[in-house]
């Protein structure tokens, strides 16, 4: 139920930049108003006409698609979070489940406070609760402490006597949390080589830790990486990890790859010569909702 099929009156969706969950709040004690309409992961489905009348033109003019309101990570790089540059779900860097592996044999029957075993996942602080019974770990253990700053998953050896049993964490994520795509592809190597997830385009400036809107699909404006040609339904491939700039568009192409997050509307031609030049794309990345 975050869809709102009710967009709040007094928004423009690309000129949002809030430090408030709910969009608005007091300034004196920062506390966020609980009216509104508004809340962290919302999302709006508009047409040409509505997403106009939510325009806030000096930032640009927006058209159909799906918007949500979302916070920026506090550890985005504030230069690439701008109106037309991708953006990124932020990989988990908490613990949300653990599932057991193996369930070992011979341990002392009880229940066991376990922290994750030193070094895995990059991270520190999570720690799980494991019910042993006949010597063996019974069924999946539960989060005690989510710890924080994990880049992959977590592991627990759990050594009670006898043979241990294993345990591997799984992390949270979810889309109502975006981060700068320099962040999202460089925090984790693997990852980045595997492909980013859920690009998202950013309609303005949000300043990290900051609420505000971004799109996930429709007709969106990005900006071009460099001096090249982008052709009209050839896929939009966004800049790769270790690219500079950083999330934009750098080559269109008839091959649909990792970093495509659409198909070419707007062609731009071979005199182009200024990076950052705006045009539009079709978004095709898949939509889910947490």
């Amino acid at each position: 139920m975050p869809f709102q099929p009710a967009l709040p009156t007094w928004l423009s969706l690309n000129a949002v930049n809030s430090p408030y969950q709910s969009g608005q709040g007091d300034s004196v004690t920062g506390f966020p108003y609980a009216g509104g309409g508004l809340n962290q992961g919302d999302y709006f489905d508009l047409t040409n006409d509505e997403a106009l009348g939510a325009s806030y033109p000096t930032n640009g003019i927006l058209y159909n698609g799906r918007y949500r309101y979302v916070q920026v990570d506090s550890g985005a790089t504030a230069a690439n979070v701008k109106t037309g540059t991708v953006g990124y779900i932020r990989s988990g860097q908490t613990l949300k489940s653990a599932v057991t592996i193996t369930a070992g044999s011979g341990q002392t029957n009880g229940t066991f406070t376990i922290n994750a075993n030193l070094g895995s996942g990059g991270g520190t602080g999570a720690n799980i609760s494991v019910t042993i019974a006949g010597g063996v770990i019974v069924g999946n253990p539960t989060v005690v402490s989510a710890g924080f700053g994990y880049v992959s998953a977590p592991t627990f050896t759990v050594a009670q006597g006898g043979t241990p049993g294993t345990v591997v964490g799984q992390l949270g994520i979810t889309e109502n949390l975006v981060t700068s795509a320099d962040q999202a592809l460089s925090s984790n190597a693997a990852a980045a080589a595997a492909g980013p997830i859920h690009p998202v385009v950013f309609l303005n400036s949000i300043t990290p830790g900051n609420f505000g809107f971004v799109q996930e699909s429709g007709v969106a404006t990005v900006l071009s990486a460099a001096s090249v040609a982008q052709t009209v339904n050839q896929y939009a491939q966004a800049t790769a990890s270790g690219s500079t700039p950083i999330g934009l568009i750098a080559v269109s192409s008839a091959t649909f790859g990792i970093y495509t997050i659409g198909n070419i509307l707007d062609p731009l031609s071979g005199s182009q010569t200024a990076t950052t030049t705006p045009f539009k794309i079709q978004m095709n990345t898949p939509i889910y909702q947490d």
